[in-house]
């Protein structure tokens, strides 16, 4: 049966061949390394779809055959998948078995990267790692300059990533001077980034076999339940693909099914999971340019800055009620209006404090209160304003920057999610007006 799995991928527009340019086939050597490790037959579907350079997406993968929804257009069998439990019975893994540092799958997996990197041509993985970039727009590669053209929401979450690359890093090259000296001279910090966000960009989810767990730092679940399986990152996504990917216990091969239809020579897509732009530029350094989980997000300073406007009192009160139901999370707003977490906050700010005892009977609309929902509506209209103006105003800004310094690739694509921003504000401004 197939076990319900995600996968990280990279997502683009759809194109078809006749706009694109032909591919040089540089992964022939990967598809030929494939199958001398499998067999040409358990690989049949996977290969009818072929690499081929996409003018607006790149490197993607077109189909040789019409494609209806529910055809399987993915099967990679188990043995071409790396899993940390792969490499706890590797070589590398009597060194973790014997010290036991506290390893995530994320690190357990990048230091597979680093040797195999290390071994070159001699290395059974060799096709693989031939194939895969050799560097990414992740915003762990962005000087301290180009992360200042990221807004400040979306700085400080890119700042927690890179963070957390870095202490990952410590931890490795800790554990290699004591334990692996020979480790520490091909170990740098900027192979290891390639490694953690090659992981990070490409690895499919797959739950961790228990005989691994004891093994693994599991406070982290969400970096332990990861594997790497060659080919698949050929294949670029769109937020709006419908399918179904998990690893067939029968076949023992990774499938992915496809509820959408393509003609012969289409680009295929499939879909990462319900992620917004940030998330993808976060973890696979891209953005689409329309992405249906796009929003805005506000916080709780956000909301302080309306009492004085609005002259709210009793913000204790009103804070402890935001925290009792969880009122403080999701405080967003999209293209079609607010999200009902934030509606619920500034109508707990809107109430008076009798309002305020029954809040809850109000918020679920057992009672209702015009002036109530239209005093919501004016503090979603000023805060969504303010917004909206200041994010103009720091586009205004950057861009000026951006032509005075000379535009990268970076400030680009930083630019791009600042511009995203500015048009869920515009839309969701108008859907409260």
């Amino acid at each position: 049966m197939m076990r319900h799995l995600g996968r990280t991928w990279r997502r683009r527009q759809k194109r078809s061949c006749t706009e694109a340019k032909p591919h040089d086939d540089q992964c022939s050597e990967l598809r030929k390394w494939m199958v001398h490790r499998s067999s040409k037959s358990l690989l049949a579907e996977t290969f009818s779809l072929v690499p081929f350079d996409f003018a607006e997406t790149g490197r993607g993968l077109k189909t040789k055959r019409k494609i209806e929804p529910g055809t399987m257009i993915v099967s990679i069998p188990q043995c071409l998948l790396v899993s940390p439990l792969d490499v706890l019975t590797s070589e590398m893994g009597c060194l973790i078995k014997r010290w036991r540092p506290t390893f995530t799958g994320h690190q357990i997996l990048s230091l597979f990267l680093l040797i195999e990197l290390k071994k070159g041509r001699n290395s059974a993985w060799h096709p693989f790692i031939q194939s895969l970039p050799a560097c990414y727009t992740l915003p762990h590669y962005f000087s301290h300059g180009e992360l200042d053209f990221l807004t400040s929401h979306i700085r400080e979450r890119a700042d927690k990533e890179i963070a957390r690359a870095h202490q990952a890093f410590k931890d490795v090259h800790k554990f290699c001077q004591h334990h692996w000296p020979s480790g520490v001279d091909w170990a740098s910090w900027e192979k290891f980034l390639w490694a953690w966000c090659t992981i990070s960009s490409r690895a499919v989810y797959l739950k961790t076999e228990a005989s691994a767990e004891g093994w693994l730092d599991l406070s982290h679940t969400d970096e332990n339940n990861q594997a790497l399986c060659p080919y698949l990152d050929l294949i670029n996504h769109t937020s709006t693909a419908q399918m179904r990917a998990g690893l067939n216990t029968k076949t023992a091969c990774y499938e992915i099914v496809t509820e959408d239809s393509f003609q012969a020579h289409d680009q295929v897509f499939i879909s990462y999971g319900p992620h917004d732009n940030t998330t993808l530029f976060l973890f696979y350094g891209f953005t689409l340019p329309t992405n249906v989980y796009n929003s805005v997000f506000f916080s709780i300073e956000d909301l302080t800055e309306l009492l004085e406007v609005f002259h709210v009192d009793s913000w204790a009160r009103r804070k402890e009620v935001l925290c009792q139901y969880n009122l403080l999370r999701r405080l967003a707003c999209s293209t079609e209006g607010i999200s009902w977490n934030l509606q619920a906050a500034l109508s707990v700010l809107a109430m008076d404090l009798t309002q305020l005892q029954e809040c809850w009977r109000i918020l679920n609309k057992e009672e209702i209160h015009p002036a109530l929902e239209a005093n919501v509506l004016i503090m979603a209209r000023h805060l969504i304003g303010t917004a909206l103006r200041m994010t103009k105003q720091f586009l205004a800004d950057r861009e000026r920057r951006a032509q005075m310094d000379g535009p990268t690739t970076h400030t680009q694509l930083a630019l791009s999610l600042v511009r995203d921003d500015i048009g869920i504000l515009t839309s969701a401004l108008h859907a409260v007006s």
